[in-house]
């Protein structure tokens, strides 16, 4: 099914990046012709195999990029009210019998196959605790809608339980993306997994799991939850690597790992070359780099530009 041809590119990216995701996606637009209808899926298997056979491991960049994910219990409320519309209009908080909490927190760092996970069997304050000094080792902190409901909720059960956490994280929220810079028909976790090809969510009988496991503490149903939560996390990983390219990042990785300007901002490879050169209105001019590891576009400063020459004559 795959000739020399395409072994052969396979292998030189596999020298370049871990992302096997990433690669499939190389092969499936070069070769589009002989796996232009082949599921991406399919391709990465056998890529993943590749790896595994040719024991290659590509370098990786010193980047603790960390993806996560939490579930959530929900308000329980006590219902006084003459018409249910009237209730939803004039809710008094007085009316909450038990606040919201964190199930479970599930996240993987980039390059590691293992997602972990904490769930409030070892009590809510625990392991937010744990997870705090998780996220605060990170350089980048990616979850979809991360922003403005995981960080935010992990932060009012926080003070909730005198968890100290910062006001602050280094974040990329892979939903501000997709609603940024595309027309996609949803903007959803599953929807875009089956939109790039790399799956959708795990399958769950809905409210009601949530429900066994608040109402009724069902630890067959957490546990399903957990594997739900988990799947969530591998999907956001792969739906980030294909928004990558396409998106601009909230972070410079080549600076911050002690690398230069003109490097790729995203996975911070030296392996660069510009792409096309422009002027801004004011008469400034920008060039536009592109690289060769993670396909990343960006933009530097001509000044940057003429470094990123003499770095080019230096190294012959």
């Amino acid at each position: 099914m795959y000739t020399k041809k395409v072994d052969e590119f396979i292998r030189v990216r596999l020298e370049q990046t871990p992302n096997n995701t990433q690669i499939a996606r190389d092969v499936k637009n070069k070769f589009s012709v002989l796996y232009g209808e082949t599921e991406l899926e399919t391709i990465r298997k056998h890529v993943a195999l590749r790896r595994e056979k040719l024991n290659i491991e590509a370098k990786k960049i010193p980047i603790k990029r960390l993806f996560f994910d939490i579930e959530t219990s929900y308000y329980k409320l006590v219902i006084k009210t003459f018409q249910l519309k009237n209730y939803i209009k004039y809710f008094n908080h007085k009316d909450i019998v038990s606040d919201a909490k964190v199930i479970c927190i599930s996240y993987k760092w980039q390059y590691e196959d293992e997602v972990h996970t904490l769930d409030w069997r070892m009590g809510e304050k625990k392991m937010l605790k744990e997870f705090i000094k998780i996220l605060g080792e990170s350089d980048e902190a990616i979850g979809h809608n991360g922003d403005d409901f995981d960080i935010k909720f992990l932060r009012m059960r926080c003070i909730a339980n005198g968890v100290l956490m910062f006001p602050t994280y280094r974040t990329l929220d892979t939903l501000k993306k997709s609603k940024g810079g595309f027309r996609f028909i949803s903007n959803k976790l599953d929807y875009l997994g089956v939109f790039f090809g790399v799956g959708g969510k795990e399958t769950n009988p809905g409210f009601e799991m949530w429900e066994l496991v608040t109402e009724n503490n069902n630890i067959v149903i957490l546990e399903k939850m957990i594997i739900y939560c988990e799947r969530d996390v591998i999907l956001l990983e792969d739906v980030y690597f294909i928004l990558s390219p396409f998106i601009t990042h909230n972070n410079n990785f080549s600076v911050l790992t002690g690398g230069e300007k003109f490097f790729c901002p995203e996975c911070a490879s030296e392996d660069v070359e510009m792409h096309k050169t422009y002027s801004t209105p004011m008469g400034i001019i920008r060039r536009e780099m592109k690289c060769s590891n993670c396909k990343k576009q960006y933009k530097i400063s001509n000044k940057d530009y003429l470094g990123y020459l003499e770095n080019q004559v230096n190294a012959r």
